[in-house]
């Protein structure tokens, strides 16, 4: 699933058990031991190391893929997919490795200030980052920013202020100053926003450099050339903002510094990297200046490799007048890999990501259901088509390649249910997104609650990045159930032993009895998103979870807002809101903010050590 929770904060925020499992309430067919049981089997199986984190087109996808497609035979389901499979196969283009690069028609050539020529070796010196179309770029100057930051607004500090960039080769250090100093105002040794790429990214674009080249910190490079890791073409994934980008072994850049120095405030020399960042640290000021004479010609061929993949259809038929109908039951079941492409972690690239929450525990979910639902006593009165998609991870291509090629007449799908990430049940509290694209849904979510008695999140419009969105594009009504996101997503850390197993199995138990509804539910549900969301409130912030305090931080603060008008700014974090002391989640804010809409609350923020009130009006501009 889909990276960073950044609320333009709406309403409420968009990202973000029974004792029996039975037939009939009064019918029991297993005891909820059992199933939890073989809920968390397949949870483990699917997050283990065996799997290395399930990437479309490797080996372990297949083992996935035969594994669930096992337990759609044993369940009884029909195949539907092609040739009387389970499968449906498809090629998506894959942008995760080096191999997209062609190597004939890429270079960097460096040239010197007396006139030498140098051409780098692709993938041993340097390694283009796959963010646009091809490119060719000719004799452009060059500039050294420091670390490519602009943090004018918030610290006073920014390394584009005294140079002109403009067509400029801009090359950055990876990472932020005094990475390790707890007293750093770069949120001291955790990392802050101005660290990300794609912050860098917004920052270059604007100073209209005409590419970047960027080297590691040294906190991620050793002192022997053998530790400074260059990166895979796409492993920093996507930006919203498209500009060539070089990642750059330290020892090339260091080469040329020995021909041209950075220098100091004083006009001192400093010919290594480990000699610059160390006077950033200790100034805090910023070195940013051009490197008289030199010149980079640079260009990038990116070859589209496709790989072959899968989702697994399996069918229960229905049974009667409403037998043509079809509800489809989904979740993806690919994930990251080795992290090489959408992690968070500084150990991208060379651990597994196992992703037991995103999306072994979803895929779960399917496969229990569609054992229940085949297992059971009678038919259902509406077809049931179950899919786990692959590639959701790369931009949900399989729901998108499924909606375009659906089992039956897409026109005959009148529900489809998703599931993503449903392994940390906390506070009982779950999301059910696209509760309001059916007006018959929310009273058959009550209703499903009753024995359950979770509490039940309800995000407006339908949305929340998963497999769902290709329903909801098409006007299908689709609901989407999600324990919220956890620290560990799209980390390695995402393993099958901090899941809550039970938890799964309640939100289980509680979609059996929705989807019950479903199938009997008289006249088909009719698409009908409630307009009233359309002029929600935006108070225009983003925020995220101090670590250390525990209190929501506002990292950004949109322009023109209403958070920007009522004088909040970035690294406030909030103490009050709306009267309430305890606002630490992204849910309670939403609830404070869902409560004060139309009047004027007070916020009561800690800025710098000292506490700020602010009025906030909540109404629409």
């Amino acid at each position: 699933m889909p990276q960073n929770l950044i609320v333009a904060t709406c309403l409420p925020l968009i990202f973000v058990c029974s004792t029996l499992i039975a037939d009939d309430v009064d019918k029991p067919l297993i005891s909820a031991s059992a199933a939890a049981q073989r809920i968390g089997e397949h949870i483990k199986y699917l997050a283990s190391d065996e799997l290395k984190g399930r990437q479309p087109g490797t080996p372990e996808m297949k083992l996935a893929e035969d594994y669930i497609v096992q337990a759609f035979k044993e369940a009884g389901l029909k195949p539907g997919g092609s040739e009387n499979s389970y499968l449906q196969t498809f090629d998506v283009v894959n942008r995760r490795t080096a191999q997209t690069i062609d190597p004939k028609t890429t270079h960097l050539q460096l040239t010197t200030p007396r006139g030498a020529q140098s051409s780098l070796i692709c993938e041993q010196q340097f390694v283009p980052m796959v963010y646009q179309e091809n490119y060719a770029l000719e004799d452009l100057p060059v500039a050294f920013v420091g670390y490519g930051i602009n943090a004018s607004g918030e610290h006073n500090y920014n390394e584009y202020r005294d140079i002109n960039v403009e067509g400029k080769v801009v090359i950055l250090i990876r990472g932020e100053p005094q990475q390790t100093d707890v007293n750093s105002v770069f949120d001291g040794e955790h990392t802050s926003r101005y660290s990300y790429l794609q912050t860098k990214v917004d920052a270059a674009v604007a100073a209209k450099a005409a590419a970047i080249i960027m080297v590691n910190d040294a906190g991620r490079a050793s002192e022997n050339d053998g530790g400074d890791e260059l990166a895979t073409a796409s492993q920093f994934g996507r930006v919203t903002k498209e500009i060539p980008f070089v990642h750059l072994k330290r020892s090339a850049f260091e080469q040329m510094l020995g021909q041209s120095p950075i220098f100091t405030a004083v006009g001192e020399p400093l010919e290594t990297l480990a000699e610059i960042e160390a006077e950033i640290d200790a100034t805090l000021e910023p070195l940013s200046q051009t490197l008289p004479d030199w010149r980079i010609k640079m260009a990038a061929e990116f070859i589209e490799v496709k790989t072959t993949t899968s989702n697994i259809v399996g069918v229960v038929p229905g049974q009667g007048a409403l037998a043509e109908q079809t509800i489809v039951i989904g979740a993806h079941y690919d994930h990251l890999g080795m992290g090489d492409y959408g992690s968070r972690s500084r150990d991208a690239g060379k651990a597994i990501h196992n992703g037991a929450d995103d999306n072994a525990t979803g895929t779960a979910a399917v496969m229990e259901l569609a054992r229940r639902f085949a297992k059971g006593t009678d038919s259902p009165a509406r077809r049931i088509v179950f899919v786990c998609f692959s590639a959701e991870e790369l931009g949900l291509l399989g729901a998108k390649h499924y909606v375009e090629n659906p089992v039956v007449p897409i026109n005959q799908t009148v529900a489809m249910v998703n599931f993503d990430m449903i392994g940390y049940l906390r506070e009982d509290s779950l999301m059910t997104f696209g509760w309001d694209t059916s007006s018959a849904f929310e009273q058959m979510l009550t209703n499903a609650n009753e024995a359950v008695k979770l509490t039940l999140v309800k995000p407006p419009g339908g949305f929340g990045g998963s497999d769902h969105l290709a329903f909801n594009a098409l006007k299908i009504p689709n609901v989407f159930f999600n324990t919220g996101l956890t620290g560990v997503y799209h980390t390695p850390d995402d393993d099958f032993e901090a899941i809550n197993v039970p938890g799964a199995a309640r939100v289980i138990d509680f979609s059996e009895a929705f989807v019950k509804q479903l199938i009997t539910l008289e006249q088909r549900p009719k698409y009908s998103l409630a307009r009233k969301y359309e002029k929600r409130i935006k108070v225009g912030i983003a925020i995220s979870i101090d670590e250390k305090s525990g209190r929501l931080r506002i990292e950004r603060v949109l322009d023109d807002s209403i958070a920007e008008k009522a004088g909040l700014k970035v690294g406030d974090q909030i103490m009050a809101f709306n009267g309430k002391t305890k606002v630490d989640s992204h849910r309670r804010l939403s609830r404070e903010i869902k409560r004060g809409t139309g009047k004027v609350v007070q916020v009561i923020l800690d800025r710098d050590g000292g506490a700020v009130v602010l009025d906030l009006e909540l109404k629409s501009p």
